[in-house]
């Protein structure tokens, strides 16, 4: 039996360890949640997010304890991780308001009523949703797939195991609802048992926010699944949400302040870096491009890397230690061995046992350069001159990711032409790598599967459709 281990990204000690559940000891957990997600799904759309945002407050309680164990376990500082649980709060608050507001209702097809005939199409439970969640954001990120199961009629088999106690955490809050349980099981499993219970438990969705390598390797057990046809549902979907290379576009006509602040401190830099819808690469008009490279270069300067602990830190370690930091330099080693312009960074330090690259900015970069065509996850910037819109979007679809790309811009009609050119699941008008629980979250290309969350769309996604067709002639009222 595997041994499932968390250390501190900072001081290497380590805060985890269990040994890793089977998939023989989680299968009768998983029947108890198909049982319990019977009963929980009775309950209508709005009782459920009264239960769901009750149990809210256990996080609001528990907030200074949450934030410190996040820090501890995935490297992010202090200030940053008290905000994601102050924010995760807002996005599950918007979910059970879309709940209450009738996201779940019946597709209305009144329109189409006739004689001899009325229907409907109902959003009905799923019952056994496994989340599969990410340790960059620990909280966002379960909260999507967590909020959007239990809303919509689910119970919830949830691996957390890269951020161990941010899994119990939820087990605490969602545990029980109404009195009905278990209607969240916190499971730790090695990638070998997690497997088995895609392709072999009875479960009914799987969510996966992580690494495109990952997202392949989920997608894949779903395919094993449906071989076995002696499961109940041997068919089931996948919510993938994987990385990118995100991209932005300094326009001709930007407020230069703003796109620096936003693309730089918000956009590259928030979570050093470690963010899947984080700009990744930069496309500056030529009017603006040196300027621009001048403020980003100062802003970059500024951060401050160490002990996450600490108010004056503000970046983090990365969480892959040493070697992310050495992915990374050999990046941006070969940006610059293929001419492009060391603009600020580059170097790498250590501070107490963690390796940190410096806030890194490049120019002038190859669009080949593995720094332009692959993800980055952490502080290295590359900037582009270009010298038209035209230009811009043609090397900001030049990607095999499609997750978000983002235009700062005065013009209402060019930022509506960018819009319409761009293969992503998101752009952005005039900000970046900002998610909102009022918008759908969706990846094109090796960016996921366009399987939605977020918004009053996300809670429908997590449903299974049931088509009702009544010839109403016979039919009384009572």
């Amino acid at each position: 039996m595997s041994m499932i281990e968390a250390y501190s990204p900072f001081t290497g000690e380590k805060v985890f360890s269990a040994p890793s559940e089977t998939y023989e000891q989680l299968a009768p957990k998983i029947a108890a949640l198909r049982a319990a997600s019977r009963e929980w799904s009775k309950l209508s759309p709005a009782q459920r997010a009264d239960h769901v945002e009750n149990a809210l407050q256990y996080f609001r309680s528990h907030r200074d304890e949450i934030a410190r164990d996040v820090t501890t376990e995935v490297g992010k500082p202090l200030a940053e991780a008290a905000g994601e649980v102050d924010f995760m709060l807002e996005r599950a608050e918007y979910l059970c308001r879309f709940a209450r507001d009738g996201a779940l209702s019946p597709y209305d097809l009144s329109a189409y009523q006739a004689e001899g005939f009325e229907g409907r199409i109902d959003f009905v439970s799923r019952h056994v949703v496994y989340v599969i969640a990410p340790w960059n954001y620990p909280l966002f990120c379960a909260i999507n797939g967590v909020a959007c199961a239990l809303l919509s009629g689910s119970a919830v088999l949830l691996k957390h195991t890269t951020a161990p106690s941010v899994g119990r955490h939820f087990g605490q809050a969602f545990g029980t609802l109404a009195g009905i349980e278990p209607l969240l099981v916190n499971t730790v499993v090695d990638f070998e048992q997690s497997a088995r219970i895609i392709e072999e438990g009875d479960i009914d969705h799987v969510v996966f926010t992580g690494s495109v390598r990952g997202g392949s390797t989920i997608q894949a057990s779903v395919g094993r699944r449906a071989a076995n046809l002696t499961l109940r549902n041997p068919f089931i979907g996948s919510s993938l949400e994987l990385g990118s290379s995100d991209a932005a576009y300094i326009a001709e006509d930007a407020d230069l302040d703003s796109a620096v602040e936003w693309t730089i401190r918000i956009g590259r830099l928030h979570n050093s870096g470690q963010s899947c819808c984080a700009v990744k690469r930069v496309f500056v008009h030529d009017s603006l491009h040196d300027r621009f490279v001048e403020k980003a270069a100062e802003l970059m300067r500024e951060q401050r890397q160490g002990d996450p602990a600490l108010p004056e830190t503000t970046l983090g370690v990365l969480f892959g230690g040493a070697a992310a930091v050495d992915r990374l330099k050999a990046m941006v080693d070969e940006a610059v061995q293929g001419g492009a312009e060391l603009v600020t960074g580059g170097t790498t330090t250590t501070v107490g046992r963690a390796r940190f690259i410096a806030p890194t900015l490049l120019s002038g970069v190859a669009e080949d350069a593995s720094v332009m065509r692959e993800e980055t996850f952490g502080p290295v910037l590359p900037v582009a001159r270009v010298g038209s819109d035209e230009e811009a979007i043609e090397r900001i679809n030049d990607s095999a990711f499609g997750l978000t790309a983002s235009i700062f811009t005065r013009s209402r009609g060019r930022a509506q032409r960018f819009i319409a050119a761009m293969e992503t699941g998101t752009v952005y008008v005039n900000r970046c790598n900002f998610v909102d629980a009022r918008l759908g979250w969706i990846g094109h290309k090796n960016s996921g599967n366009g399987s939605i969350s977020l918004s009053p769309l996300g809670l429908q996604a997590f449903c299974n459709l049931r088509s009702v067709n009544i010839d109403p002639t016979l039919l009384t009222e009572a």
